[in-house]
Parts: C-alpha cells; structure tokens; sequence
C-alpha cells in the first residue's frame, strides 16, 4: 500500500461532515446576555436571538474522528434566521474559534475550508481544574483574548437555568443544539461569489454537568477583537464532560452574488488576520 494513497472509506468519512465527533470532552463554559451594540456585528439576514445569549467557552477534545486531539476556545451568540422558504431556525452564529494542540491543523483547515466556521490557530489555550475552581484562557499574538475563571458552586444569575444542573446524567442526555455557518466560493474569474449559510444540527450529549459561578474579561488585539463583543450580563458557567457530533447539515439560505463581498466584511476577521499596517 502506498502510504500517499488514502484508503476510499477513510476519505469517505473525513469528507462527510455527518462523520464528525468530537468525544471525550472536558469543557468550560460561561453564558452571558449580550450588550445590545453587538448587533452591529452579526451579519444580515441573521438577527440576535431574545434574549441575546452568549456563549463563551474553552474546550480539551481528547477523542475527536478526523483528527488528532486538540483544544478549542470560542465565543457565539444565539441567533435567528429565516430562510429562504420562510422557515425561522436558531443557532449558535459565532464570531470566532481558536484552535491550539496537536491536532489544530486539521481541525482548523477542516472547520474553515469545509465547514465554513471562523477558526484560526492560538498561540496557547489553557483549561485547568483544581478542585473547585476552573482557570482558562485563549491567547493570540500575546494578548490574552480570553482570561476567565469558575467557582463550582452557583449561578451568577440564582434565576438561570439550561436544564441541565437538575438533569439525572447517570446515562447521560442529549442536548439538541446547532450552529449557522456561512460557506463561499473564490474563483479568478468570478472573485468571491456563491455565498450560502448552513445549519448543522449539532446535538451535545451530556455525561456530566456542575454549574458554575463565573468571572471573565475579553480583549482585543489588532487581528481578534474578542474586546469588543460586550457582555450586558454574565448569567453564570458550568464544567461539563460530553460529546458532540453532527447528525445533518442543510443550506438553508442563499445570498445574492452582489451582496457576497458585505457580507463577507463581517466574516473576515474570524478566518484571516487582516491586513493592518501593510503596505
């Protein structure tokens, strides 16, 4: 066998988003309302969910299927879209996603290139627990865009609840759940055209789930302006061990080719450093 020569079922499945898992999930994540302003940076036709969740979070994906393992920190905010046919869907719109680890190439090109999601690579994420606290962070070009901390105990908000804190995780639950992502083509001929958003319907099963009490702070630096996504008000966090994996993925909305280079105004920054200072 010819080791350049992938098997056809292994480029079958590494193909097929419906293949994707991430298993074996140690995740820390704080939910937030989101300061009106970030409107502005939801691209349209999406429109912020009421209430406007965020959700920020900072990922160990021991046992994912297409790649090695690695670590994840993003941040997303609930959002609403109607289709082309009329047909309102709800989904985590995220604004960016850090990768760092082992298997952060793959996951990266995979996430961006294929999927359509705003990845890059970190220069460290970090995600510790001792015993009842949690520390984490996302770090990018020295900045600390990320520097959060949980206490295991309570919400923030006494009032918040995901169902989860009083679920029976002896067998573990399913939490339905999806994301909206934008895809796009790029020829010489046509420049960037072909603009769509898809749903994937991305359930997470839960095997464990403590609520937390959270702290955080965003900054920005001069390629991930994480700063400027304001937090209104940090409703609490939790500490969960899960999985997550694709069950469908559907376009649900196409753009009109001369609306493809706006909308990509409010994509770049998530996928690309922008070309600031040059000359």
């Amino acid at each position: 066998m010819n080791s350049f020569i992938v098997p056809m079922d292994e480029l079958m499945k590494k193909s097929n988003p419906e293949y994707s898992e991430m298993n074996d999930i140690s995740a820390a994540t704080i939910y937030a309302i989101a300061d009106p302003s970030i409107k502005a940076l939801i691209p349209p036709p999406l429109e912020l969910a009421n209430p406007a969740l965020l959700t920020i979070y900072v990922s160990n994906i021991n046992k994912p299927t297409f790649t090695a393992p690695y670590m994840e920190g993003g941040i997303g905010a609930l959002t609403n879209l109607k289709d082309n046919n009329g047909v309102t869907h709800t989904g985590l719109y995220y604004f960016s996603l850090q990768l760092y680890g082992r298997g952060s190439q793959n996951a990266t090109f995979m996430g961006r290139e294929e999927a359509g999601l705003p990845k890059k690579f970190a220069s460290s994420i970090n995600l510790k627990r001792i015993h009842n606290k949690v520390f984490f962070h996302v770090e990018r070009n020295g900045v600390r865009l990320l520097d959060a901390q949980l206490n295991i105990s309570s919400y923030n908000d006494p009032g918040f609840s995901n169902g989860l804190e009083s679920a029976n995780l002896a067998k573990g639950i399913t939490q339905e759940g999806g994301v909206l992502t934008h895809r796009y083509s790029t020829d010489d001929v046509n420049g960037l055209h072909n603009m769509q958003i898809f749903y994937y319907n991305s359930p997470t099963f839960y095997f464990h789930y403590e609520p937390a009490y959270a702290q955080i702070r965003l900054r920005s630096s001069i390629y991930d302006p994480w700063g400027e996504i304001k937090i209104a008000k940090v409703l609490g966090g939790s500490w969960a061990r899960n999985n997550n994996f694709v069950v469908d993925v559907r376009k649900i909305y196409s753009y009109p080719d001369i609306e493809a280079m706006n909308v990509m105004r409010y994509l770049y920054t998530g996928r690309f450093d922008p070309l600031i200072g040059r000359r």
